[in-house]
């Protein structure tokens, strides 16, 4: 084994470079943070290096490091580069994720009041704390520290963390602590801002979403969203650069193409800004990713990390109006189809109240990492990034048709046909979901029908650890509507699906043939190998009519 580890799962700045793990230098950052606003906030989605980068602000301007800087950041770019004000606050460090909503009041208090205790003890402060109120705690604390010349700088991790989960879970309890009268949670920041007249000279937090801070601040400005900055674009995550040069270290260089291969399609195409050319991987897929390369010189044999999971059935209320399907899960199916969905610009300013707005809920989705920026004109396209992000939309999609009375899909029995697709050319997976869908009679109501057959079809074909699902596939004479590509070796047999869609008002005979014909001459002309099953699906309305192997 490589003797310098891996940090998946770690954020520890400190440990990370001073116990021999790997690290992607980003300490380039730091002189662009100094050098903007002193109040800043960054965004990005889940597990994406964000701990990591509070865990190095803290160790570069944290005092009491100052002895220990040299050897904390060895190697690094700052070391040779340093800022005006290394070493020179005294940091005050939230993580807002270690609060627990199933007491979220009691839990924030006492969150709270821990940290100021250890900031107390920390830096000898004789300041009595008082643990039956934080928020007298923090000004208090902020006094002193004004008063004795002791500069502060503000620390938060996962600013948004247990609030969101309290949106998406009980939305009376996030009304009660971010936005009634005599809120914790809002009184916290509106004590911060309080502050930063006074002993709070820098400011930095980090989360997912911007809804927390606007609602807890009517929409008022406590620090400069630095997220669609382009300079920062590349702060968390990791580049193509990047990336070869783990492949490079670990030795991995037999293996380049096909790992490059592997994380593009799987972890890539993320873009934080329009004008950037190149996109960026997230950070703890890729850890997660080497971590298996490295340690057992194998691919993990599930692809996706469970820890990038989200509880998606507890997001189904933002696809339903009045216990309806709404436009939002409309804007969902076409992201399914490969389309692209538009919008004008990417908010960073908006209310967990005003989510139903397809606009902002556009912008919500792409700040969960649902969909990044693929190109930029007048207006912004969005699209899903990689097959990580496709996967993870099923299971959202899944979660929502599961509310409707006809719905019958057993996913276990799913993965076990498809299995038998590509293991045995058993094609009864496709008369399982054609059967589900002639069956779903509720939802005929709310989806455009050749759409949604082609939507359903990608959404649970997509459910699967051992197949890349693709849609609208370039070949050398068309476009093939969906692929089934096989991620190991182990599956004998991919698939080329050929689908056609005829209106029950159109349907004879002669059509039907007509388009099994069709089907068939562009089936013949993708020439992927031996390996590839070709299959024509045509579905009249609703009803599959068709479902055949073309044997050469």
């Amino acid at each position: 084994m490589h003797p310098t580890k891996l940090p998946y799962g770690l954020s520890d700045f400190k440990r990370v470079t001073m116990e021999n793990y790997y690290y992607i230098d980003k300490t380039k950052f730091i002189k662009d943070i100094e050098s903007d606003a002193d109040f800043l906030f960054f965004l990005r989605p889940r597990r994406f290096g964000k701990s990591l980068t509070i865990s190095m602000l803290e160790a570069y301007y944290d005092t009491y490091y100052a002895q220990q800087f040299d050897e904390i950041f060895a190697g690094t770019y700052i070391t040779d580069n340093p800022t005006p004000l290394k070493s020179s606050f005294c940091v005050l460090r939230f993580d807002f994720s270690a609060v627990d909503i199933t007491d979220y009041e009691s839990s924030f208090r006492n969150n709270i009041n821990m940290i100021i205790g250890l900031f107390v003890s920390k830096y000898k402060i004789n300041l009595e704390v008082n643990f039956d109120n934080p928020i007298d705690n923090l000004r208090g604390l902020f006094i002193y520290c004004n008063k004795n010349n002791l500069p502060i700088y503000i620390l938060i991790d996962e600013y948004d963390n247990f609030v969101t989960k309290l949106l998406i879970s009980d939305i009376e309890a996030y009304k009660n602590i971010v936005t009634s009268k005599n809120a914790i949670y809002k009184e916290f920041f509106t004590m911060l801002k309080v502050g930063t007249s006074g002993a709070i000279k820098k400011m930095f937090f980090t989360g997912v979403s911007p809804l927390a801070l606007y609602d807890v601040t009517s929409g008022s400005n406590i620090g400069k969203n630095i997220s669609l900055e382009e300079n920062f674009n590349d702060m968390v995550g990791v580049t193509k650069n990047e990336l070869i040069d783990m492949v490079e270290f670990y030795s991995l260089h037999d293996k380049k193409e096909q790992i490059v291969e592997r994380c593009d399609e799987w972890y890539n195409s993320y873009r934080f800004h329009e004008d950037v050319e190149h996109t960026i991987y997230n950070s703890d897929m890729i850890l997660y990713y080497f971590d298996s390369l490295v340690r057992k010189d194998k691919e993990p044999r599930d692809l996706i990390d469970v820890n990038v999971r989200t509880d998606y059935s507890k997001l189904k209320f933002l696809v339903y109006t009045n216990n309806k399907l709404n436009g939002n899960f409309d804007m969902l199916n076409r992201l399914i189809l490969g389309e692209s969905v538009t919008t004008t610009k990417i908010k960073d300013n908006f209310s967990a109240f005003e989510l139903a707005n397809e606009d902002n809920f556009k912008s919500f989705i792409y700040s969960l990492g649902f969909v990044t920026i693929e190109k930029y004109r007048i207006a912004i396209n969005l699209k899903i990034p990689n097959q990580t992000l496709k996967k993870l939309l099923a299971e959202f999609i899944d979660y929502a048709y599961r509310d409707f009375e006809n719905y019958k899909i057993n996913t276990d029995e799913l993965n076990n046909k498809l299995l038998d697709l590509g293991y045995d050319r058993d094609l009864s997976v496709f008369h399982y979901i054609g059967k589900v869908i002639e069956s779903s009679t509720s939802l005929r109501d709310y989806i455009d029908g050749e759409n949604f057959v082609k939507a359903y079809l990608l959404a649970y074909l997509n459910l699967n650890t051992f197949y890349e699902l693709k849609s609208e596939v370039e070949s050398n004479k068309g476009y093939i509507d969906i692929l089934l590509d096989p991620i190991s070796d182990e599956v004998p047999y991919g698939v080329i699906v050929e689908l056609k869609y005829i209106k029950r008002s159109d349907f004879n005979d002669a059509t039907l043939q007509k388009q099994i014909a069709q089907a068939t001459k562009q089936l013949g002309q993708y020439d992927m190998g031996e390996r590839y099953l070709k299959i024509v699906l045509v579905f009249n309305g609703w009803e599959m009519v068709w479902c055949e192997e073309l044997v050469d």
